[in-house]
C-alpha cells in the first residue's frame, strides 16, 4: 500500500512521472499549471511569449517609438510595407534632431529669469528682425499653409550669419535649415543659402546660391557634399540642376513616394519648392529679395522690352499670370506681371509656369548702367 501510495504521489493528473528534483519555482509553475487545468483556464506559457504589456513597454523603448512620440511622426500613408528602419538609424536621426532644435532661433528667451530683458549686442535686433519676418510671417503664417490638411512641413531653421559694410548695411547672409519627413522615415535635407551683394560708385558685385545635402540615418557617416540647387553670380544663371528630376528624387526621399495620390496628401510640385526655397530664407512670393531688401538678381519685366506688353495683350494673358485669371480689357491699364529669374526657374522645374512667365527673358549679357540695373532687379 505504502508503495501505491508513493508511487501516485510523484504522478501528475495526466498520469506522466516528474522530476522529484524539482526547484521550487518549477514547483510553483507546476502548481499554477495544475491549477489552471483544474478550472478550464489556458496556462500562460512563457517561454512562447511575452505578456501584451510587456511586449508594448518593449516596443515603446525603441528609438523608432522614441522619435514617433517625440516629433508627432505620422505613418507613410497607403505603404504598410515601407522599411520601419533600423534601430542604428532612428538613434542618430533622434540625437541629430535634439541637437538641431536646440539651435532654433525662434526658441530664444529675450528676457532673464526675473522677466526683465537682456540687453542685445549690436546687431542682435537687426538679425531678431530678419528671423521673426522669416520663420513667422514667410513661413508659419503664409507658406506652411500650402500644405494638405493634416500633413506638416516639418523644418528647424538655424541662426543666419550675417555680414554688415561700414554704412551698417546687409552686405553678406547665410541662411541653415533641416527639413525633415512628416512621416516615420529616418531621413532629413539639409539647405543652405548664401547671398553676397555689394554696389559702389563704379561697380556692383551680386552672389547667391541654394544647396542641398540629403542625410539618410541609414549611413552611419553624415559627412557629404551641398549639391548647388541654383545659383546667380553677376547675371550668370545657373539652374541645372533645378529640374523636374531633382523636385521627384526630394519628394520620394522625404515622403517615401512621388506619386500623384501622395502629392494630393502632401503639396503639390510648385508649393514644394517654395517651401523649400523658403526654408533657406527666401520667402518673398516674387522670389526678388531676401530679407533687408537683399536683390536676388535679375528680374524680367514685360513693358520694358519691345512689344512684349502689346503681344501679352493680344494673346490675353492675364495680368497675375494665372491660368484662370482675368483676361486684360485694356492695354492702357495692363501690367503684366514681372518675373524674377529664381521664380521663372521654379515654376519651370514645377511645370507650372504661367501665361505671362512661360514668356521670360534672361539677362542681356553686359549690362549697360549698374545703377539702373539694380534699381530694376540687377
Amino acid at each position: 500500500g505504502n508503495c501505491i501510495l508513493s508511487k501516485h504521489k510523484h504522478m501528475n493528473t495526466r498520469g506522466v512521472r516528474r522530476d522529484m528534483t524539482m526547484t521550487n519555482a518549477e514547483k510553483a509553475r507546476y502548481k499554477m499549471k495544475m491549477m489552471c487545468e483544474k478550472h478550464g483556464i489556458e496556462y500562460p506559457n512563457k517561454s512562447s511569449s511575452q505578456p501584451p504589456e510587456k511586449k508594448q513597454k518593449a516596443a515603446d523603448d525603441t528609438w523608432r517609438s522614441k522619435c514617433i512620440s517625440k516629433f508627432d511622426l505620422k505613418p507613410v500613408p497607403d505603404d504598410d510595407s515601407f522599411p520601419a528602419g533600423s534601430e542604428d538609424a532612428w538613434k542618430r536621426y533622434y540625437q541629430k534632431r535634439v541637437k538641431v532644435e536646440k539651435d532654433d532661433p525662434r526658441l530664444v528667451d529675450n528676457y532673464d529669469s526675473d522677466g526683465n530683458s537682456i540687453a542685445k549686442e549690436e546687431g542682435e535686433e537687426e538679425l531678431e528682425d530678419i528671423i521673426f519676418s522669416w520663420t513667422d510671417y514667410g513661413m508659419e503664417s503664409r507658406l506652411e499653409k500650402l500644405m494638405a490638411e493634416g500633413c506638416k512641413w516639418q523644418w528647424t531653421p538655424q541662426k543666419p550669419k550675417l555680414g554688415w559694410d561700414s554704412d551698417c548695411k546687409l552686405q553678406s547672409a547665410d541662411y541653415y535649415a533641416y527639413v525633415w519627413s512628416p512621416y516615420a522615415i529616418p531621413v532629413a535635407i539639409d539647405l543652405h543659402h548664401s547671398w553676397y551683394g555689394k554696389v559702389g560708385w563704379s561697380y556692383s558685385t551680386l552672389n547667391t546660391d541654394y544647396n542641398y545635402l540629403m542625410l539618410d540615418f541609414e549611413d552611419s557617416d553624415e559627412g557629404g557634399k551641398y549639391v548647388e540647387l541654383c545659383s546667380f553670380d553677376d547675371d550668370v544663371i545657373k539652374t541645372s540642376n533645378l529640374n523636374k528630376a531633382t523636385v521627384d528624387k526630394l519628394r520620394k526621399f522625404l515622403y517615401g513616394s512621388n506619386t500623384e495620390q501622395m502629392k494630393q496628401q502632401t503639396v503639390s510640385d510648385k508649393n514644394f519648392l517654395f517651401l523649400l526655397f523658403g526654408s533657406m530664407g527666401t520667402t518673398d512670393e516674387h522670389f526678388e529679395d531676401d530679407e533687408k531688401d537683399a536683390c536676388l538678381g535679375w528680374t524680367w519685366i514685360p513693358w520694358q522690352h519691345d512689344g512684349m506688353k502689346e503681344k501679352l495683350f493680344e494673346l490675353k494673358a492675364p495680368e497675375d499670370d494665372d491660368e484662370n485669371g482675368v483676361p486684360p480689357t485694356s492695354l492702357e491699364k495692363y501690367s503684366p506681371r514681372r518675373c524674377s529669374w529664381l521664380r521663372y526657374a521654379i515654376l519651370k522645374a514645377a511645370d507650372s509656369l504661367g501665361p505671362v512667365s512661360k514668356h521670360y527673358q534672361p539677362p542681356p549679357r553686359k549690362k549697360s548702367s549698374p545703377e539702373s540695373d539694380y534699381g530694376y532687379g540687377w
